[in-house]
């Protein structure tokens, strides 16, 4: 099996407000348009397929997978200070019913200073350069070429038709009424928030540090991307001025 017609693939990175705006997208585009969410996986051809009858296919999806079942697809994502999503989802994890994923068991029994200080085979899967990962490669692939994996995020990001930041999703949303006409004037509520947890400006700089170090490819996507949304706000009058 092919590849497969999907107007628009949403590549969820997880603790991006993901679950607060795949309730808005079912708002704007209606409750069956908008796949179910989805854990990160290896997606099979009957997997895509089942998802084909949808505008917006919507979960933990790896850019491997979009361009071997959906390469027309329009592509858009959220994006999240590195720093502070590890440590969103550090937190929700220890809330979170113990599983047999490392990384989980490691945030039931760590405190937050030794689950950082963890090394990378119990933080990979979703601390490390997770949205890199995602966004340049499959986030399952542990022989991952982090360089090259940046570079093709970088492009992924360039593809797409829009970018938002979860600090500042609201007003990024704007823009996204102006790409998906669907979306215009849909607010967005605020849902999965897991309570109790400090902000990335309330830890020490010495934890600030210990999780940056995880996350040194997210925080140059990052950057870049906040590069792409500065562009694209600005007025086009202005842009072809310069």
């Amino acid at each position: 099996m092919g590849c497969i017609l999907v107007a628009t693939v949403f590549l969820h990175l997880p603790k991006t407000a993901g679950t607060s705006f795949r309730a808005a997208l079912r708002a704007g585009f209606g409750e069956d348009q908008v796949t179910d969410s989805f854990d990160a996986s290896v997606m099979t051809p009957e997997m895509a397929a089942a998802m084909a009858p949808r505008a917006v296919v919507a979960g933990h999806i790896s850019i491997t997978d979009v361009e071997r079942f959906f390469p027309d697809a329009r592509l858009f994502t959220v994006l999240r200070d590195p720093v502070d999503r590890c440590l969103s989802w550090y937190y929700y994890a220890r809330v979170f019913p113990n599983t047999d994923h490392a990384d989980v068991a490691a945030a039931h029994a760590l405190g937050v200073e030794d689950f950082f200080a963890a090394d990378r085979a119990v933080t990979f899967r979703n601390i490390f350069n997770r949205q890199v990962r995602q966004l340049g490669d499959h986030v399952l692939n542990t022989d991952v070429d982090m360089d090259a994996a940046l570079a093709r995020a970088k492009e992924v990001l360039a593809r797409c038709v829009w970018i938002g930041r979860q600090e500042r999703l609201d007003a990024d949303s704007v823009r996204l009424g102006q790409v998906f006409p669907q979306m215009a004037g849909v607010r967005l509520g605020t849902l999965n928030v897991t309570p109790g947890r400090p902000a990335a400006r309330e830890i020490s700089p010495e934890l600030r540090a210990a999780v940056a170090a995880h996350n040194r490819y997210d925080m140059e996507l990052y950057a870049f991307a906040e590069s792409l949304i500065a562009e694209a706000e600005r007025p086009a009058l202005h842009r072809r001025a310069v």
